[in-house]
C-alpha cells in the first residue's frame, strides 16, 4: 500500500498514482481539494497501528508534498496556511512511523540552504560557479561588466539577469541578499536520483529560466559522469531522492552544478521518459 498525500491540483501526484496503478500497487489517496479536506484524526496516545484517515493497514511507503498549486490558483493567505497545516499534520504522522518508507526521511538541514549546499557540493567533487550572496549594490554593480545572473537565496523564484535584478534598487542593502553567479549556457541538464536509479534529461529553452514561459524542450539523455559526485553529495546530505540542475561553462564546456532540489517537480520529465521516473519512485518507496 502506497500513501500519496498532497493537493488534487498537483499533476505530479496524479502521475505517481497512475504509475502505482500500472504497477498494481494499491494506493491511499490523501490528495486534498483546494477548499476541503478528508477527515484526519491522530491520537498520539493510540496504538501506533492506527491510521489517522480511518481504518486500514499501515502503508508500506508514502510520498508527500506540500500543495503549492492551490495557493497559485487562490492567493488568499488562508489557502497557503491550510496547505501547510495539512502537510505538517501528515508529515508529523509519517515521522512518528519510521517503518513507513519515505524519501529523504533523515535529510540534513543543510540541504535546504542553497549557499551551504553549494559548499557541500564543491566538497563532494562537483564543479560549482563562483558565487556571491549579496545585496551590496556597489559590489553588484561592479559585476555588471561580465554577464551575471541573480536568483533568490531561498525558495523557487525565477532567475534574472543581474542588470534586471538591480532595476529600481537605489540604496545599498535595500534589497534582499541574492545568489549572484556568472551566466552559464546550454546544454542544461536535470539529473534525478531515485534510490539506486539515475535518470538524466537535457532541457533546451531560449529563456534564461525555462520555468518563466514553460517553453522548454525536454529530452532523455545519457547520465553524465558528474552523477558520481552528485551521489556523494546526496549521501552526505542523507538524501535518496532529488533532482540536480547543471549548466555549461561557456569557456571550458564543463558541466557546472547549480543546485539540488529536495522535492522536485517531475511530471513533464516522467512523460518524456514514458513513465520510467515515477515507476522508479514507486519501486523505491515500496522497497
Amino acid at each position: 500500500m502506497l500513501l500519496i498525500a498532497g493537493g488534487q491540483l498537483d499533476a505530479n501526484m496524479r502521475a505517481l498514482a497512475q504509475a502505482a496503478q500500472v504497477m498494481s500497487v494499491p494506493c491511499i489517496d490523501l490528495c486534498v481539494p483546494p477548499a476541503s479536506s478528508p477527515l484526519f484524526h491522530w491520537d498520539l496516545d493510540a496504538p501506533p497501528v492506527a491510521c489517522p484517515w480511518g481504518d486500514g493497514p499501515l502503508p508500506r511507503g508514502a510520498f508527500i508534498r506540500q500543495d503549492v498549486f492551490a495557493a497559485m490558483a487562490d492567493p488568499r493567505p488562508e489557502v497557503s496556511q491550510r496547505a501547510l497545516g495539512w502537510f505538517t499534520a501528515v508529515q508529523g504522522w509519517l515521522m512518528a512511523h519510521p517503518q513507513v518508507r519515505t524519501f529523504n526521511a533523515d535529510m540534513a538541514a543543510v540541504a535546504f540552504n542553497k549557499p551551504a549546499a553549494l559548499l557541500r557540493a564543491r566538497a563532494a567533487g562537483l564543479r560549482t560557479p563562483p558565487t556571491w550572496v549579496s545585496n551590496d549594490t556597489e559590489q553588484l554593480r561592479s559585476r555588471l561588466a561580465s554577464p551575471s545572473i541573480a536568483k533568490p537565496v531561498a525558495g523557487g523564484g525565477l532567475c534574472q539577469t543581474l542588470s534586471e535584478a538591480l532595476v529600481g534598487v537605489t540604496q545599498a542593502g535595500s534589497a534582499m541578499p541574492a545568489l549572484i553567479q556568472p551566466c552559464l549556457v546550454a546544454p542544461e541538464l536535470r539529473v534525478f536520483v531515485i534510490g539506486e536509479r539515475t535518470l538524466a534529461f537535457e532541457v533546451s529553452s531560449p529563456s534564461l529560466d525555462y520555468r518563466e514561459h514553460q517553453d522548454a524542450e525536454v529530452t532523455p539523455c545519457e547520465v553524465p559522469p558528474e552523477a558520481a559526485a552528485l551521489r556523494r553529495l546526496m549521501q552526505d546530505l542523507r538524501m535518496d531522492f532529488g533532482a540536480a540542475d547543471f549548466k555549461t561553462d561557456p569557456h571550458t564546456g564543463a558541466l557546472v552544478f547549480l543546485e539540488l532540489n529536495t522535492s522536485p517537480m517531475f511530471v513533464h520529465f516522467d512523460q518524456v521518459s514514458q513513465g520510467r521516473l515515477t515507476q522508479a519512485m514507486v519501486h523505491h518507496l515500496m522497497g
